[in-house]
């Protein structure tokens, strides 16, 4: 079934923004997409205590709204840490079978593929007993869209991201940098060059500063920008 996994390498990189512009950019071209974030840390509770995943949100909000959050997001962690230690300190059993259920179930509601935002990087715990992005990635069999800073060491952490793929037997159909702040983008072209190079996959996309936006109006922003230079059915299918 179509459907693409977003990894990044590290945490705070632009992975839940780069995620959900690609669900906004691939509904905007016609094509029935749903979000995932199978689990996430470091969620603030609101007035009645329950945990609210602002990553997982605003992936449900890409996606239209209208998936029950449960199927987004199955399992959410207080700790802002990596989920499966979270899990662990929480007393969390966190369960690989729900999140394919919900992963199957998103799916069968949206034709056009199901976008999964990982945590953090690619060997990041999503449970206690040591489950990665990876696994998840090899388990539910999409491939990898990488998801890495523009910024000086890059091309070593992407390198290594990609080759940890590689070793897995995971497709990984390129990389999109991110640009965190307005002084690394004239670094973009040099790292892309050298990351094509190394690690022998496509740079999709060099993404552009935008200041401070809302999450939404960068997604907007995002979106309209991978809209023009990815081929959204491709990279899907």
């Amino acid at each position: 079934m179509p459907g693409l996994l977003v990894t990044a390498t590290d945490t705070g990189v632009g992975k839940t923004a780069v995620a959900a512009s690609l669900i906004a950019a691939a509904r905007a071209a016609g094509l029935d997409v749903g979000g995932m974030k199978p689990a996430e840390s470091g969620c603030a509770r609101d007035a009645s205590g329950a945990l609210l995943p602002a990553d997982a949100l605003l992936l449900q909000a890409a996606a239209g709204g209208g998936d029950p959050l449960d199927l987004v997001c199955p399992w959410r962690l207080e700790a802002a840490l990596a989920p499966g230690i979270a899990a662990a300190l929480e007393g969390v059993e966190v369960e690989l079978d729900r999140i394919e259920s919900s992963y199957r179930q998103l799916a069968a509601r949206h034709p056009g593929g199901v976008i999964v935002e990982g945590a953090g990087g690619l060997l990041v715990p999503l449970d206690p007993a040591f489950h990665t992005v990876a696994d998840l990635a090899l388990r539910l069999e999409l491939p990898v869209v990488v998801v890495a800073r523009a910024s000086l060491g890059t091309i070593n952490h992407t390198a290594l991201t990609v080759e940890a793929l590689a070793t897995r037997g995971i497709e990984c159909r390129g990389v999109i940098l991110n640009a965190a702040s307005p002084d690394v983008e004239n670094a973009a072209a040099g790292n892309a060059r050298a990351i094509e190079r190394l690690a022998d996959v496509p740079v999709l996309a060099s993404l552009p500063w935008l200041g401070e936006m809302t999450p939404m109006q960068r997604v907007e922003r995002l979106a309209a920008e991978l809209g023009r230079k990815l081929d959204l059915p491709r990279m899907l299918s």
